[in-house]
């Protein structure tokens, strides 16, 4: 499996609006709208680890869990991928700084930083402090006790 590094967004509202001002808090340059039904916009924007440039895809939250199973992920509707292709190893870097741009920029946001849709990195609560989780760390029903403690979303 290729490394992967997202942010989820709990937020409503047209993706389009959330891409645009996703985009605008991470200094992201126009973006392409979605042309194959995926809803998922791309932008270019630059690292800040290196020179060099990095792609951002913001769309709808498609992992969704099968029913009657609980994941953090399902309460955060929007999914920013980070894709630093020609630098992978400076990946998950860039992904907590853009997360932390978000955090600081859209600080009325829950927000949650997942690598690989298998570790759950942090989570940010509006009114908190974000919260940076021990390794090892799943955003699945097996660690519920963890990060449902008012750190990720809400358990239904």
């Amino acid at each position: 499996m290729a490394d992967s590094d997202e942010v989820f967004l709990a937020v409503g509202g047209a993706v389009e609006v959330v891409a645009a001002r996703v985009a605008e808090v991470l200094g992201l340059g126009d973006g392409l709208e979605p042309e194959d039904g995926s809803g998922e916009w791309a932008f270019v924007g630059r690292a800040r680890t290196v020179d060099a440039p990095m792609g951002v895809f913001i769309g709808p939250n498609y992992l969704g869990s099968e029913p009657g199973v609980l994941t953090a992920l399902d309460a955060y509707p929007v999914m920013v991928d980070i894709q630093f292709r020609t630098h992978k190893p400076l990946q998950a870097e860039e992904a907590r700084l853009a997360f932390e741009l978000m955090v600081a920029g859209m600080p009325d946001v829950p927000a949650l930083l997942v690598h690989n849709v298998e570790l759950l990195v942090a989570a940010y609560v509006p009114g908190q402090a974000p919260r940076y989780f021990e390794a090892d760390l799943t955003p699945d029903a097996e660690d519920v006790e963890t990060w449902g403690r008012g750190y990720c979303g809400r358990i239904e």
